[in-house]
């Protein structure tokens, strides 16, 4: 694998991606004070909507980001929107799970939750960067008809070039007169 193909933002996303997996499984996400020390609590698929589906998001953009910078995915797709949109709803998942704390009153919000939101940003900060390399305006985000064009550059019928114009007709051989009968 030729790591000079990578760029900052690509490596943002990728990390983002790593770290998520990693605290979906190695750190907890809740924590209980039982008056011995914190206990560990829950992870991100306790939290299905808000913590699963952006776990789910972020670890898959980093791993969509591997294999397009390797040439795997189709490039008639627009990656970058893709990957912006992806972090961006993963990035305000978190947010809204940090928000909304842990699911027991007596459980508070724990390091892998902290975590998973700031590395949610990060990768959102990559795609964001990722999305300006690509030509992407900000303003764009805005314009319906301009992101449906840029998801239409995918049809089959619209990537190709029109085929090239028939040649002329050769020209019709000349007739004879018929001799009359007689």
């Amino acid at each position: 694998m030729d790591f000079s193909k990578f760029k900052t933002s690509d490596w943002l996303m990728i990390g983002g991606g790593v770290a998520m997996l990693i605290l979906g499984f190695v750190l907890s996400w809740t924590s209980v004070d039982t008056g011995l020390g914190a206990a560990a609590g829950d992870g991100p698929f306790n939290y299905f909507f808000t913590g699963g589906i952006a776990w789910l998001l972020v670890v898959a953009v980093g791993a969509l980001t591997v294999a397009n910078v390797m040439g795997k995915l189709p490039a008639t797709q627009p990656w970058p929107l893709i990957f912006l949109g992806a972090t961006g709803l993963a990035t305000v998942l978190m947010l809204l799970r940090i928000i909304l704390g842990a699911r027991f009153d007596f459980a508070d919000r724990g390091i892998g939750m902290y975590g998973a939101f700031i590395w949610a940003a990060v990768a959102t900060a990559g795609a964001f960067l990722n999305f300006q390399a690509s030509g992407g305006d900000i303003k764009d985000l805005t314009d319906v008809d301009k992101l449906k064009a840029s998801f239409a550059k995918g049809d089959a019928g619209n990537d190709m070039p029109p085929p090239p114009p028939a040649p002329p007709a050769p020209p019709a051989p000349p007739t004879q007169p018929t001799p009359p009968v007689g």
